[in-house]
């Protein structure tokens, strides 16, 4: 996220996965309002996102003009965790500038895949499945800090990177911190930091 930058799409397998703030394995495809936004995606997508920055207490097109240098950017981003590997391991998002996660379902469990998905940790740090209450087109919505993940769908099916219909997709609307800001503001991976004995949530390697 830096000034100028393209929208960009980038396939992050298991080893790269491991450089991130939190280890994942997904193809994820990067929008920006600074660019000529071919999709038109931005318009429907700030329908929904302006209630949701409303809620949390921001102005209602807070961001929506800035640019890397100014620090806070909105960032759309569309994923696809392919079959098998495709896994977001637990953790808690950046909440300085945005208090909720906002996750849009592109996907439905049982037609699209057929098991792992997205999930949630109690207080007793137990995986709490929650992909039988969601449906495509809803928005789930939780504060920042709240431990989740996204564990791997399809376990049994070897994953193809260019299928388009293989996996799981969702969609995230996220201010964040630019890399221009110094030792900016990023979320952390918390399977270290707790004791988690839950094998499904992490894919078969």
């Amino acid at each position: 996220m830096i000034q100028n930058c393209p929208d960009f799409h980038r396939q992050i397998d298991l080893d790269s996965g491991k450089k991130y703030s939190f280890k994942v394995c997904k193809h994820s495809f990067f929008f920006y309002h600074w660019n000529n936004d071919p999709l038109n995606i931005f318009p429907e997508v700030y329908k929904r996102w302006r209630i949701i920055k409303k809620l949390m207490g921001l102005d209602m097109f807070e961001f929506e003009k800035n640019e890397p240098k100014d620090g806070v950017v909105d960032r759309i981003q569309i994923v696809r965790y392919p079959s098998r590997f495709g896994y977001l391991e637990p953790h808690s998002d950046p909440h300085r500038y945005q208090r909720l996660f906002l996750s849009g379902y592109m996907s439905k469990k049982n037609r699209d895949y057929f098991d792992g998905g997205f999930y949630v940790l109690n207080k007793d740090n137990k995986v709490i499945d929650v992909e039988n209450f969601i449906d495509v087109g809803d928005i789930a919505i939780g504060y920042a800090t709240i431990i989740h993940g996204v564990a791997p769908a399809n376990r049994k099916k070897n994953p193809d990177w260019n299928d388009i219909n293989d996996g799981r997709w969702f969609l995230s609307m996220y201010s964040k911190e630019s890399d221009e800001v110094k030792n900016r503001h990023t979320g952390y991976s918390v399977s270290e930091k707790i004791k988690i004995n839950d094998p499904s949530i992490y894919p078969d390697i």
